[in-house]
Parts: C-alpha cells; sequence; structure tokens
C-alpha cells in the first residue's frame, strides 16, 4: 500500500501485515482474548507505527461493531488520551467485530477480526 494520505469515505484494511506506515499508524488493530467466558477486545491505533496525539493531529473517537449494530464507543481527546482501549464484550466464537476509528485529518479507518 501507499504512504500517500487516503481519504475514502471508510478506509478499511484488509491486510495488517501488508499495509504501510501511513495505514498501520491509523488502522484500529484488534487484539481479542478471552476472559471468563467472555472477550476482552483492546483496540489500538498506532499499533506499530505511532499516531501523533497532538493538538493539530489525533484520534477523536473508537468504535466497535457486530454487524451492523454499534456495540461500544469511545471518545478520545488530544495530547491527554492514548488511543488504546479495551472492553468484555459476551459474544460466540467466529463473531466478526469492526473497530472504526476517526483521525482528525485523515478520516475513518476500519479493521475486523473474527473471534
Amino acid at each position: 500500500m501507499s504512504d500517500a494520505p487516503i481519504l475514502e469515505p471508510l478506509n478499511l484494511v484488509t491486510d495488517f501485515d501488508a499495509a504501510g506506515d501511513f495505514e498501520k499508524k491509523h488502522t484500529p488493530y484488534v487484539v481479542a482474548e478471552q476472559v471468563d467466558g467472555a472477550y476482552k477486545l483492546t483496540v489500538t491505533v498506532g499499533h506499530e507505527v505511532t499516531h501523533p496525539n497532538q493538538a493539530d493531529h489525533w484520534i477523536g473517537w473508537i468504535e466497535l461493531y457486530v454487524g451492523d449494530a454499534a456495540v461500544a464507543r469511545f471518545d478520545l481527546a488530544p495530547i491527554v488520551t492514548a488511543p488504546v482501549v479495551s472492553v468484555l464484550l459476551d459474544l460466540e466464537p467466529g463473531t466478526v467485530v469492526r473497530a472504526v476509528e476517526h483521525c482528525n485529518l485523515h478520516g475513518l479507518w476500519a479493521y475486523e477480526v473474527a473471534l
């Protein structure tokens, strides 16, 4: 993938390993682990390449979806918050979860994971 800014309505990264630094910086990377019969989902924006967290460039929010249903949303502020969030969800194995984040300069980015 290119390192040039991508400003589509929704930038869905389907292969994190093949993504360039620009995409890795913006992709809401999801890690799922089982905890007491539920799934603890941790979403990190800037998993391998750090995303800025400055007054003029930051991640404003992160949402989690199961199908078309939003199941969690985290609003973030520049400078004082890191774009890393966790939530416990009671979901079935095989469920596809999509994380979406909003960068104030580069728009919406998404990543999906099957539990």
